[in-house]
């Protein structure tokens, strides 16, 4: 993980490029904030809800943007050659879990 730009930890616009290995899977999760994820390596896999589906994904190669919406459950993974992505949004960056209210 490395900041290209800000501080996802603070108010403000960031940039982060996060380098993530062969089927790594996140939590089902959503952020406060809008966030744009392009696809710079690898294949991507995204999935929306509250309970991870790996066979319920979209894949999405180097070049493909995704837009995280604000409150909007979901999870992603990693091909069997992992991914390296760009994020941008404005911060503070937080996850929320399914169940937090």
């Amino acid at each position: 993980n490395a900041a290209v730009f800000g501080d996802a930890s603070k108010a403000g616009m960031y940039v982060q490029l996060l380098k993530r290995g062969p089927n790594d899977w996140s939590e089902a999760h959503s952020h406060p904030n809008d966030r744009y994820i392009t696809v710079l390596q690898g294949t991507f896999l995204i999935g929306t809800g509250p309970k991870v589906d790996p066979s319920n994904t979209v894949a999405l190669g180097p070049g493909s943007i995704v837009h995280d919406i604000a409150g909007q459950m979901h999870y992603d993974g990693t091909g069997p050659e992992g991914a390296t992505i760009e994020i941008m949004g404005v911060g503070p960056a937080t996850r929320i879990a399914p169940d937090a209210k």
